[in-house]
């Protein structure tokens, strides 16, 4: 057997460098968290390997976070940026194992090199005859080796055929076959399972399986992964037989869809052809009918062109007489002007017309700009009315009797508004009223500038605050981010030695080192210490370079006032603060703030009130009362409202910030509101003098009004004395003349005009004529075209339907053409659609057949030869090849399937027989644990066939009579050769032929099926079957030769006691290693039946483990139950009397008779922690 006797751990998550060591049966425990899931994660990378299988802290939740790199780098909390180990170093897992049969130790591990980038590169070695203490991981410089130096180290000199004691570092003997160094996992991993024993690869699942409870929810997956492996049947040969009769079978069928698919393109090809043809002749009749149609047009177009010449002499003739009516009408009628115009009467009427309608525009034009200059006075004066309503304020205050005196405009105003609007002009006195308006336009321009005054004041008093709101809007977003506000100076010189000092001191302001004990005396702290606050401290050992810094650059970069403490000097303050003194109100980590803080105020005292002041030299209460050399004073509170000291002064900055800044904004609400009342006054004002210069020219308005009245109805008298008697008719003889010159002129152009229409209709139909002889020509030329282009024989077919289409006599021409038009293109359609059926058909069979033939050819000779091959072929032969491949294919499946299946059922009822055999001999506690194995429901009618003795007996299907049997054997060699491949896999693995459950017997007589409970079962009920299986599982997995361990984590957590001591017992009867994690409460119930006692403890991220019980190996190795491992190891014979040969007509496949009772256990001694 091969025992792990000690596992080393180097940075691994808080593991430093620990080693601890195992004995037969171990357990881990510790407070929670304390790493002893670290330790069962760390045994899964060095035995498992591969990550996929891996789940880290497993049985913690299905959703542990835990991952291979924080493990690696020793994640601290969950902040991404922060680990115990940065840049680059190497982890090392080591398990020393001892070799029981060969007398000698070997070693596992795995190094993996971890970078500054994240990035790591692994690789694992097995190292024999070899131990742990012969391994040195140290350089001669003291430095952990990396992996290659590692390798270097111990790739050669180790298992050379030296004894243990002989092993000497870096000494290469010229072999390295049992000094093995793998990067490739899976090599690692055949390699490992062969180191610990030959094992199987379901080691690595059953490995990470026992990790975590998993209730056993369906017993099948159960087998499928931890007991019967999956076996291949080697179905190549029925397969290669049964596609040999697929090819057979598709090239037939393929030869059958071939030829319909040639006899549809030849079919479609001919329809085509048939198109084709007809439509050739219908071109013929459609050419014929055009000649016959462009013929008759030319005849209409000769008719016409006679039809315009005769109207156009007959419009020449008429045109001559209106010219001459035209020119008489005009002569008479310039005569009659003549004399109308000459009378004296008519002379003096024009001229009274004339002067009136001058005074009607005049005086409209001063009725217009009186409506305005009463508008102007109307708005002038409500101005003056809201001027005066608007109230005094901070930048517009009104003077004595000013108010009045705008009253006094506003009456003055509203007089000249009357006055005007009633047109009253012997009532205005204009030199009194220019004055008047003068004294208001001068009033206006002092409250105008008195306004710009005002506003400028208030842009000012504007500019300034939203300059303040910037400022704590800079303030309050640097507090969000956990950033104080301090002076410029302050900063820069801060950012300055930052920057001289990287690498050697850090820069701390004082006030963000420093924290509140208690927050009563913040308001004194803040107060008293003012600015000393903000200053800058550094390392003492470099103050002296800061200081020469802050020298050279003070002028330069501005930094005055800037407090730099000497912390080389003020280390002697350090633990000098008296008792009750304001100092103990302030915790800092680092000892330089700390010397400041009692510096500043170790010797200013805390007093209750302003009385007990006097007992002190220097005091202070927490209402900011100091006291110092006799003299009391109240710390102002500005000097403390800000608070800066320690990280909760930032909410409280962030608080009093936001409310200052929505003071400041409310200002700056109302003043904008204020700027706008004062910018819509300034455009009131804006030019009024120019305005009120408008309203004192314009006073002369009504007087002008009134006399432009006065002279239009005198003219108006004048115009209606006259007599015109004679002018009248003088006139209506002109007009006379006038209408018949326009009657004429009217009428010879449009004569003018129809003439120069019928001329360019006359043109036009001489070019149509042309165009239609052309026309003509070329129809006769495209006809005869035709004929040239398919010859007299086709010509007279065409002709037999041109005679058709002559016969049609009610129909003119063009609508035999339309008609002829419309059914050749129809005919094209189709024909087009038939070819592209056609090459639709072909393209088909050329990609269905690998045919490189043109789809679009206008012939069809190359598919046309296909057909002709294909009709000529020998089809049955092909039918004969089919039918023989089928019949191979089912004396396979007869001859080596069904027996192979029958084979693997066998041998899995056998070694369910073991694993039964195994669980008698190792009850646990008061109930038994069986496997059951029976015929599968579903597939029961398959296992029948397959088990049924006849078979056996005839040795093949064809032998066999024709049964349901047979029948059924049939159905399943068309599922394996037929089906889809996830249902070929299905019916080709032997496990489904069976059903498996679990028979739990108590002492009692009670029976029951696990299957019929396990959803119902919880707590311990649920974990012990699921313990018993997994303990079967390695059971049956390991032998005696091999290694014998099994990992748990949290193990046991919800069984009693009884159940626990009975599964650790069960442990030590089966003669495995237990490595168990185990919960504080269930130590006491486990201590007594475990050999070692691990304690897992962590401190300040650092983990230990400390031995508190020790395995004894003389009186393990010498336990009786050890020693009847080696018999219940050695392979059973099933033909003896202890376990009875079960044939295939047991109802219960797998059942066996009692076993001889376990002879004896070993109690390891009990641990001390408890």
């Amino acid at each position: 057997m091969k025992w792990m006797t000690r596992l080393r751990l180097i940075n691994w998550h808080y593991f430093k460098d620990v080693t601890m060591e195992f004995g037969r049966q171990t357990l881990i425990t510790g407070q929670n968290a304390a790493g002893k899931s670290t330790i069962i994660d760390a045994l899964q990378v060095l035995f498992v390997v591969d990550q996929r299988l891996i789940r880290f802290n497993a049985a913690a939740h299905d959703e542990a976070k835990r991952s291979f790199e924080n493990y690696l780098m020793g994640k601290i909390g969950s902040d991404e940026r922060s680990y115990v180990r940065d840049g680059d170093f190497t982890t090392y897992i080591i398990a020393e194992f001892r070799d029981e049969d060969k007398k000698e130790s070997f070693v596992i591990g795995a190094a993996i090199d971890v970078y500054r980038d994240r990035s790591y590169e692994e690789e694992y070695f097995i190292l024999a005859a070899c131990k742990l203490d012969q391994l040195d991981f140290i350089n001669p410089q003291g430095q952990l080796l990396n992996r290659e130096a590692f390798k270097r180290r111990y790739g050669a000199g180790v298992g050379t055929g030296l004894g243990e004691g002989d092993l000497q570092l870096g000494v290469r003997q010229g072999s390295k076959r049992r000094a093995l160094f793998e990067r490739n996992k899976s090599n690692y991993q055949k390699a490992l399972l062969a180191r610990l024993g030959q094992l199987q690869d379901r080691f690595f699942h059953i490995f990470t399986k026992a990790l975590s409870f998993k209730p056993i929810r369906n017993i099948r997956a159960f087998v499928y992964d931890y007991i019967l492996d999956k076996r291949e049947l080697q179905l190549d040969l029925m397969k290669q037989n049964f596609e040999i009769h697929e090819r057979y079978r598709q090239e037939l069928e393929l030869l059958q869809k071939r030829k319909l698919q040639l006899q549809g393109i030849r079919d479609g090809y001919q329809e085509y052809a048939r198109l084709k043809e007809t439509i050739k002749e219908q071109d013929y009749v459609i050419r014929k009918l055009k000649v016959l149609y462009e013929t008759e047009n030319l005849e209409q177009q000769e008719s016409l062109k006679h039809q315009a010449e005769g109207n156009l002499a007959r419009l020449l003739e008429s045109t001559g007489l209106a010219e001459f009516k035209l020119n008489e009408a005009r002569e008479q009628s310039q005569l009659a002007y003549q004399r109308w115009q000459n009378h004296a009467a008519e002379r003096r009427k024009k001229e009274l017309e004339a002067e009136i309608r001058g005074l009607e525009t005049k005086r409209a034009e001063l009725e217009q700009l009186l409506s305005i200059y009463c508008t102007k006075l109307n708005r002038e004066r409500q101005l003056l009315e809201n001027f005066s309503t608007w109230t005094d304020g901070e930048y517009w205050s009104w003077e004595t009797g000013e108010r009045e005196q705008i009253g006094q405009y506003t009456e003055h105003l509203a007089g000249l508004l009357a006055i005007v609007d009633k047109g009253k002009a012997e009532e205005l006195d204009e030199e009194i009223w220019v004055a008047r308006l003068a004294t208001i336009a001068e009033a206006r321009s002092g409250w105008y500038d008195r306004l710009l005054i005002g506003e400028a004041r208030l842009l000012e008093t504007l500019n300034a605050a939203e300059e303040q709101a910037t400022e704590q809007e800079s303030i309050i977003r640097d507090l969000e981010q956990k950033r104080r506000s301090y002076a410029e100076p302050v900063r820069q010189l801060k950012a300055l030695l930052e920057d001289r000092l990287r690498g050697r001191s850090a820069v701390w302001i004082f006030c963000e080192e420093a924290e509140l004990v208690d927050e009563g005396w913040r308001d004194a702290l803040e107060g008293y210490l003012n600015t000393q606050r903000f200053d800058l401290l550094v390392e003492p050992e470099c103050f002296a370079e800061a200081l020469g810094i802050y020298e050279r650059e003070k002028w330069t970069r501005k930094l005055e006032g800037v407090g730099l403490v000497d912390t080389e000097k003020e280390r002697k303050y350090l633990g000098t603060a008296e008792p009750g003194s304001l100092a103990h109100e302030l915790v800092a980590e680092h000892p330089v703030v700390r010397a400041r803080a009692e510096h500043l105020l170790g010797r200013v005292m805390k007093a209750k009130d302003e009385q007990e002041l006097r007992r002190h030299r220097t005091a202070i209460t927490r209402s900011c009362m100091v006291y110092n050399n006799l003299v009391a004073r109240q710390i102002p509170k500005k000097y403390y409202e800000i608070p800066y000291i320690g990280t909760k002064a930032i909410a409280r900055q962030l608080e009093i910030r936001k409310l200052e800044l929505q003071e400041i904004r409310k200002t700056i609400t109302r003043l904008r509101e204020l700027g706008a009342s004062f910018r819509e006054w300034l455009d009131r004002f804006r030019d009024k003098d120019a305005v009120y210069n408008a309203l004192s020219s314009h006073l002369t308005l009504p007087r002008e009004l009134e006399t432009c009245r006065f002279r239009q109805e005198q003219v108006q008298l004048e115009w209606e004395g006259l007599k015109l008697a004679e002018a009248e008719r003088l006139k209506a003889d002109y007009e006379h003349w006038r209408e018949a010159e326009k009657h004429w002129k009217e009428k010879w152009g449009g004569l003018l005009q129809d003439k120069g229409t019928i001329e360019a209709e006359c043109k036009q139909l001489a070019g149509a004529l042309f165009v239609q002889q052309n026309r003509v020509r070329d129809t006769e030329v495209i006809l005869e075209q035709w004929v040239g282009e398919y010859g007299a024989e086709s010509e007279q077919r065409a002709k037999q339907r041109y005679e058709e289409a002559e016969r049609s006599t009610t129909v003119s021409t063009f609508q035999k053409l339309q008609n002829w038009e419309r059914s050749s293109k129809g005919l094209q359609t189709k024909r087009d659609d038939q070819f592209n059926d056609v090459a639709k058909l072909r393209q088909k069979y050329n990609v269905d057949n690998t045919f490189n033939g043109d789809a679009n050819d206008s012939e069809n000779d190359a598919y046309d030869r296909l057909l002709d091959t294909i009709e000529h072929l020998n089809i049955p032969e092909y039918q004969q090849k089919v039918a023989e491949a089928l019949a191979e294919s089912e004396e396979e499946f007869k001859s080596h399937f069904v027996f192979k299946l029958r084979e693997a059922i066998e041998m899995a009822r056998r070694e369910f027989q073991q694993l039964n055999y195994a669980l008698r001999n190792f009850p646990f506690s008061d109930d038994k644990y069986h496997f059951e194995v029976s015929p599968s429901e579903r597939y029961k009618k398959f296992y029948e066939a397959v088990m049924d003795p006849l078979l056996m007996e005839k040795g093949s299907l064809f032998d066999l009579p024709e049964n349901d049997r047979t029948a059924v054997l049939h159905e399943l060699f068309e599922m394996l050769v037929r089906g889809e491949a996830g249902q070929m896999e299905e019916y080709a693995d032997y496990r489904q032929y069976l059903d498996f459950d679990i028979i739990v017997s108590s002492s009692s007589g009670g029976r029951y099926r696990f299957s019929q409970v396990l959803k119902e079962k919880s707590g311990g009920e649920t974990q012990t079957p699921f313990y018993i299986a997994i303990l079967a599982s390695f059971h049956h997995l390991y032998s005696n030769k091999s290694s014998r361990l099994v990992v748990f984590d949290e193990a046991f957590n919800k069984m009693d006691e009884q159940r626990i001591q009975s599964s650790l017992r069960l442990i030590k009867q089966m003669g495995l290693q237990l490595v168990a994690a185990v919960p504080d409460e269930k130590m006491q119930h486990m201590a007594p039946e475990v050999t070692t006692t691990l304690f897992v403890s962590k401190h300040d991220y650092q983990c230990f483990v400390d031995m508190i019980d020790r395995w004894v190996p003389d009186e393990a190795e010498t336990s009786p139950a050890f020693q009847y491992i080696e018999t219940i190891e050695k392979p059973i014979d099933l033909t003896e009397d202890k376990i009875p040969n079960t044939d295939s007509s047991s109802s219960k496949l797998g059942e066996s008779t009692e076993s001889p009772p376990f002879e004896s256990e070993r109690h390891g001694r009990q641990g001390t922690l408890f």
